[in-house]
């Protein structure tokens, strides 16, 4: 009997061993998943920002002047519903466009009505099914038309006007003060503005001028503006602008290049007010990438950038989401990681980061993207760069 104990014994401790080798030896499996959820059917699926301390986000479709309330599961960032609001007047010629979170008004959201000349500030409502509030209307003044983006800089709200004046033909920025839309100021333009954003360290405004391939620079203090063309050795068409603090500080701009394609060159504008670019380096998605929006990946690893390719302006750019790292002097690209989207030809739009998962919008598909990454993070993706066009991948280091 005692000899039969010990027998088993041996056997329960060989196959515990067994067993803890083999879990030791396994792996959770590691995946980047990229799912596409489909938004009412628009010809113009276009802006889109998360508002805070919610599950919602807003998603504006132009061509029917809708907004799209979307719900986003507390865990996973999924959507899962969506409902549609009418917004303006008319549904075809109100176009509905811009959308920014207010901080001044906590919980409260910018839109643009780009044919009805107006910006509205909204409550959103705490409910997926409750209709939009309107709390406050500012009417864009003469002869500035067409507010594009919008965009909450301290106490003013700023919007690029991308329609030609029908006064004088001209292209303007509307600034205002919020609380008082009676002190605006009409800042001249080239054609046409559409992202407005502040130097942090200096508080100069810079604003992206798409089809005139220019930077505006102002001086809200004197009033003083200046343009900072885009050398055409580099790329054209300034589109994407966002602001950053930290390792990123400046503003950080994207080049969409044109019909015949992209340069995949990206710049920075810091305190100095020169610019920088930068340039990826992949031969088949990256030197030929049009560069339309760009966003902050920055973790705890480090600093890092998200950029958006787009087929909006030529068929030969990808359309892809691409995060850049940088080497220790911020001065060049250190490492490139590349997710192509699963509908090409989808005219990618807008990314909008999230705490877990990035979402983009595709404007030419009423879709949106979502990307996810499991048992991994971003830029840990395998392989992570090609050695040749034709030869293996080689492991990230």
């Amino acid at each position: 009997m005692f000899f039969s104990a010990c027998k088993s014994l041996v056997i329960g401790l060989a196959l515990s061993a067994s067993t803890v080798l083999a879990q030791s030896s396994s792996h959770s499996l590691v995946s980047r998943r990229l799912t596409e959820y489909l938004m009412p059917v628009a010809t113009q699926t276009h802006e889109f920002a998360h508002v805070p301390n919610s599950n919602f986000v807003l998603l504006t479709q132009i061509s029917d002047s809708n907004l799209i309330k979307i719900e986003l599961d507390a865990t996973t960032e999924e959507p899962i519903a969506y409902h549609s609001f009418p917004m303006g007047k008319n549904s075809t010629t109100s176009m509905l466009h811009g959308v920014w979170p207010s901080t001044i008004y906590p919980g409260m959201m910018w839109l643009s009505l780009q044919g009805e000349n107006k910006l509205l500030l909204v409550d959103p409502g705490k409910k997926l099914s409750t209709a939009p509030i309107i709390k406050k209307t500012i009417n864009i003044p003469a002869p500035g038309n067409g507010p594009h983006c919008v965009f909450e800089i301290g106490n003013r709200v700023w919007a690029g006007l991308k329609v030609a004046s029908e006064q004088n033909g001209n292209y303007y920025v509307f600034s205002a003060d919020i609380h008082n839309a009676k002190d605006y100021i009409l800042y001249p333009a080239l054609n046409s503005p559409v992202f407005i954003k502040e130097e942090p360290s200096t508080g100069l405004i810079y604003v992206t001028q798409d089809n005139d391939s220019s930077i505006l620079r102002i001086n809200t203090t004197s009033g003083e503006t200046n343009q900072m063309p885009i050398p055409p050795s580099v790329g054209n068409n300034a589109v994407g602008m966002i602001s950053a603090t930290g390792p990123l500080s400046g503003v950080w701009f994207t080049l969409a290049g044109n019909a015949t394609g992209g340069t995949g060159t990206f710049g920075h504008i810091g305190a100095s007010g020169t610019m920088e670019f930068f340039t990826l380096k992949h031969p088949l998605l990256g030197t030929n990438a049009g560069l339309l929006h760009i966003a902050d990946a920055s973790t705890a690893a480090g600093p890092a950038l998200w950029l958006l390719s787009t087929s909006l302006l030529s068929t030969d750019s990808p359309d892809a989401l691409i995060r850049v790292t940088f080497d220790a002097s911020m001065k060049s690209v250190a490492d490139e990681e590349y997710i192509s989207m699963l509908t090409q030809n989808a005219m990618v739009h807008r990314i909008l980061p999230l705490k877990k998962t990035v979402l983009v919008s595709e404007l030419h598909t009423f879709t949106l993207a979502q990307l996810t990454y499991k048992n991994t993070v971003a830029g840990k993706w395998l392989p992570a760069e090609a050695v040749t066009d034709d030869t293996v991948y080689t492991q990230a280091s």
